[in-house]
């Protein structure tokens, strides 16, 4: 099918996407992300930021996304994934799933409970728990096998193994319809429970001391036309943010604490950690595994394999729609710039390059790099307008070095030594700046520019789509964008995102001065004249001292250093922040770095490789989420 709309809007992780749709959408590039004991029984908890991926990769193995991947093992673009569920042992090639995916949310009901941590509070959030495991249990196995009611449910068979002994609330039925009505029932009496009188309690109410519902999973076999069906089992629990925090921290304890032979996915948006966010650790051990999924596509080798993944996701989305003639993304972003589309700007950069050293003409020191930079500028192009920044940081860092020395004529060798890919960087976001020409174009950077996240990866992208769309409304003879279209597009989505920050914060309004305040010390930072933090400062960090002060007992700080902390935590849960641990060193203690989310460095017109970062103090922060920044050299952000 072809999408009359935007298919980059459409989100694979709702219910009115079909499976079918949904397989056909999925990347299977995730798969090869997971780690290897993902299936192992244990607590698995999958942490991120909104849109990272978390739903999508739960919906991957339910019974329906399973068969779709299954029947449709033969048509080539599913190919791929199909190969990964059968390494993984989750589909047989000539038997279909053997692996039943069991998913609920907790996005309903749970939170409806008395608060408190009173054992018949307790007691009740299990029983609901457990009744509802059973019933998204009984109607997976029904989804698998085929079975569209609960009077055909009579086909399967139940039968339990040795543990399921130490079940004292679920019963052991082997008609699978009998355990339906209870499970019903159960529930039905939970929540005529919250009718009742506060306080009132009677021998009739459903309490559980413990999560049954784990043991009944991995002890019952299911049995349909004389063959067992989905050997292996899989429970998966969503939106474990939406638990009140006693819930959530029951949830996760006791079902450690069981140390379950199937694997239990729990899956929660990074907001569940409220302020521990910027302290916790992961906690690893046999029975509890964390993994926080944009720290999938970090190290060395993260970057390329995000953007395998991202173009991966962006070229299945193009083969459903019909506006575009062609099922690559790429293909319609031009990757270079035309020689005419920048003719003007790379001129006026030559000339303004002449202008500033001509004061070196007489000076022996500098004379083979200006005779280097003269034979650039008989071919005006972009690259040797960057060769012409790159000259001119160099003199300019060994002008500020300088004092009593000889004016000994520098080499070129000397400046080849010097030159790397920090430095040209620097002269491509410099040229950005100074010259208007474009930085923000191509499917490297509008991945980049999704820091790790598939939804602002989809939204960016429909930006762009929006753009060939208009192209083709219009006639135009080819449907590609030029990197000034790109950029213009990319831009105005950044600002778009910005915008909405205050809108989307308990601390809205703070966290927008903060981050523009962010954004405005770091461009004051990169754009120094020397380049001195190559290619840019894009972050800050927070020393280990500094630190301290947000969590000391002291409460120097006042309350405001619990707002900085709640404003810090809020925009590092929703990705507009990436924090990252910084190692201590001869020179300085360790620390943690906060850089800025990768969108928001377009809007604020910083470059996108993450790296350059300062130091701040936990007062500087607090001062400029209150009243803002306010750059030392007065250079105004271009927000308009």
């Amino acid at each position: 099918m072809a999408y009359k709309a935007n298919p980059f809007l459409e989100r694979m992780s709702e219910r009115t996407t079909s499976d079918m749709d949904f397989a056909r959408l999925f990347s299977p590039k995730i798969l090869e992300k997971l780690a290897e004991d993902a299936f192992e029984g244990a607590v698995h908890i999958f942490r991120s930021a909104p849109g990272a991926g978390k739903t999508t990769l739960l919906r991957a193995f339910t019974p329906t996304a399973l068969g779709a991947f299954w029947s449709s093992r033969h048509i080539p673009e599913l190919t791929e994934s199909f190969k990964h569920l059968v390494s993984r042992g989750v589909v047989d090639d000539q038997d279909g799933p053997q692996m039943l995916g069991v998913i609920l949310s907790c996005a309903s009901g749970y939170a409806d409970l008395p608060p408190g941590a009173e054992l018949a509070n307790e007691g009740l959030f299990r029983a609901l728990l457990d009744c509802r495991v059973v019933l998204r249990t009984l109607r997976s196995i029904s989804a698998l096998v085929g079975i569209s009611s609960t009077e055909q449910l009579g086909a399967v068979r139940l039968t339990y193994g040795e543990s399921a002994a130490d079940l004292k609330c679920i019963p052991r039925h082997e008609d699978p319809r009998q355990l339906v009505a209870w499970a019903e029932q159960h529930e039905q009496r939970v929540y005529a429970q919250l009718d009742a009188f506060a306080g009132h309690q009677d021998a009739s109410m459903p309490l559980h001391v413990r999560f049954e519902s784990i043991l009944w999973l991995q002890s019952v076999s299911f049995h349909f036309k004389d063959r067992i069906v989905a050997p292996r089992r899989l429970l998966m629990i969503d939106d474990l943010h939406k638990l009140r925090r006693k819930q959530r921290t029951l949830l996760i304890d006791e079902l450690t604490v069981l140390r379950p032979t199937i694997p239990v996915w729990l899956a929660e948006r990074a907001s569940a950690l409220g302020n521990d966010l910027l302290s916790q650790g992961a906690r690893q051990g046999r029975d509890l595994r964390e993994y926080a999924l944009e720290d999938m596509w970090s190290g060395s080798k993260g970057t390329h394999q995000f953007m395998a993944f991202a173009q991966n996701i962006l070229d299945r989305r193009m083969s459903l729609q019909d506006v575009v003639a062609s099922s690559s993304f790429s293909q319609c972003l031009q990757s270079e710039y035309s020689p005419d589309e920048i003719r003007e700007e790379v001129t006026r950069g030559i000339e303004a390059f002449n202008t500033e050293v001509r004061r070196h003409e007489g000076n022996v020191r500098y004379s083979e790099w200006l005779a280097r930079a003269q034979q650039r500028v008989a071919e005006p192009t972009i690259e040797a307008l960057i060769d012409m920044y790159v000259i001119r940081t160099w003199i300019t860092r060994d002008e500020a070095k300088r004092q009593m020395t000889l004016d000994l004529a520098l080499s070129m060798e000397e400046l080849e030594d010097k030159d790397n890919s920090q430095v040209r960087g620097a002269a491509e976001i410099f040229i950005h700046d100074e010259l208007k020409i474009p930085y923000y174009y191509g499917l490297e950077r509008l991945c980049v520019l999704a820091t790790s996240n598939i939804e602002e990866l989809l939204s960016l992208a429909a930006a762009l789509y929006v753009g060939l769309q208009a192209k083709q409304v219009l006639r135009k003879p080819q449907l590609v964008l030029s990197p000034s279209e790109q950029e213009k597009l990319l831009v105005e989505a950044a600002k778009r995102k910005r915008e909405f920050i205050p809108k989307n914060h308990t601390e809205g309004s703070r966290a927008f001065r903060l981050l523009d305040s962010i954004g405005g010390f770091c461009r004051e930072k990169t754009f120094q004249r020397n380049a001195p933090y190559a290619p840019g400062v894009t972050g800050i960090r927070l020393s280990q001292t500094e630190f301290a002060k947000l969590h000391s007992t002291s409460r120097a700080l006042g309350g405001m250093g619990d707002i900085l902390t709640r404003v810090l935590a809020e925009c590092a849960a929703d990705n507009l922040v990436v924090t990252k641990q910084s190692s201590a060193s001869a020179s300085r203690e360790s620390g943690m770095i906060f850089y800025l989310n990768r969108t928001l460095c377009a809007c604020y017109g910083l470059p996108v490789q993450m790296g350059g970062w300062q130091d701040v103090s936990v007062s500087e922060l607090i001062d400029w989420m209150e009243r803002g920044f306010v750059p030392n050299r007065r250079r105004k952000l271009e927000m308009s």
